[in-house]
């Protein structure tokens, strides 16, 4: 019995544990947004005017992985856009998650 006790304890323990990490992520994920927000305000300048046949591309709605990539390649020099690789130079790799992470939700203004 005494067992028994014990085990739903650990169980109950770990259950709010994991509750706990889940929402601390929901959070994280939504401050990663809010900083992508406020970084995108540049990104906004000239992808924000883009046109159809504009060879500024459409970065709104966009996979995070593909942006994340995409900013870490210009960043690298690893792709050719003197402007795009002067941007990503100053760009850590949290701040282009954040970015990433912002541009996945974000509609064009």
């Amino acid at each position: 019995m005494r067992r028994e006790v014990r085990s739903e304890g650990r169980t109950a323990k770990a259950a709010v544990l994991a509750a706990m990490l889940f929402l601390l992520s929901e959070d994280a994920s939504a401050a990663d947004a809010e900083l992508g927000r406020y970084l995108a305000t540049e990104c906004i300048t000239c992808h924000g005017a883009s046109k159809m046949d504009s060879t500024i591309p459409n970065i709104f709605g966009k996979p995070e992985s593909l942006v994340d990539q995409m900013l870490k390649a210009y960043r690298d020099k690893l792709l050719p856009n003197e402007v795009m690789q002067t941007v990503a130079s100053r760009l850590k790799d949290d701040e282009i998650a954040a970015l990433a992470a912002y541009f996945r939700t974000a509609r064009r203004p």
